[in-house]
């Protein structure tokens, strides 16, 4: 079995098209559905239910939904931009702009009189052929006890992602999270076509699969520990003198 650290490492997310003809086994969907039951959630909650969608009437339909990007994630997503690799490992953050819609790119085109068309797409530009999703729902009828804004209860959600994500990649299946599911106006078209009762809200979706053979994954970087890890204050990455406990 893969090691933990190498299974670490080797995640990313995938952004580029799935072989639509290459489904998920069912072994692995246990798998991951599994690992999402054994997530942990704040005082065991599980404040969470899964809709797995793999019929491919289903995935057309939710491919024609039409999704808008709005000029709040257009700005926050040019922050996180790198346009070059060596940009990309001096910043150790982010990711590339390469493969981005050019208008996406362009501060001025987001004014422009077209920004608005240009921003509507399908959401099949999203799944990008992929032969299974899941769509992961929040439970708003439950809280952490006392979590300002269920912070908590989110944690919980991420734990959930992660498990998920680490179990397919042990089953080297690619996974992308899809936070656009989660958009408010998308919500009463998928209640509709997955049937979901009021309470649950999406809170995102995963699209998995097998990237085709001519796709290209882009780089990845880290931050090296130093950077984000202090020993007993802020700003004192030297942990040289820390006791042994071994």
């Amino acid at each position: 079995m893969t090691d933990l650290v190498g299974l670490l490492r080797s995640r990313r997310s995938a952004r580029v098209p799935f072989d639509p003809a290459r489904p998920i086994a069912p072994g692995d969907l246990d798998l991951i559905l599994e690992a999402a039951r054994w997530a942990p959630t704040p005082h065991n909650m599980q404040n969470f239910e899964i809709v797995v969608v793999d019929d491919a009437a289903l995935l057309e339909s939710l491919g024609e939904i039409p999704t808008t990007v709005s000029p709040e994630f257009l700005r926050e997503n040019y922050a996180q931009l790198s346009f070059s690799e060596e940009e990309l490992a001096r910043r150790k953050v982010g990711i590339l702009g390469a493969g981005f819609p050019p208008s996406w790119l362009d501060p001025a085109a987001w004014e422009s009189p077209l920004a608005g068309t240009e921003r509507t797409r399908k959401l099949q530009s999203s799944l990008l052929g992929c032969p299974m999703l899941l769509v992961v729902l929040y439970d708003t009828g439950r809280r952490a006890p006392a979590s300002q804004g269920d912070a908590l209860g989110l944690i919980g959600l991420g734990c959930v992602l992660e498990n998920m994500w680490l179990a397919a990649q042990s089953r080297g299946i690619s996974l992308q999270v899809l936070a656009t599911l989660a958009g408010g106006d998308l919500g009463p078209v998928l209640a509709k076509l997955l049937n979901t009762p009021d309470r649950m809200r999406v809170a995102f979706g995963c699209r998995l699969g097998y990237p085709l053979a001519d796709s290209v994954e882009g780089p990845r970087v880290r931050r090296d520990t130093g950077g984000f890890a202090f020993h007993n204050v802020y700003g004192n990455a030297d942990f040289s003198g820390s006791p042994d406990t071994r």
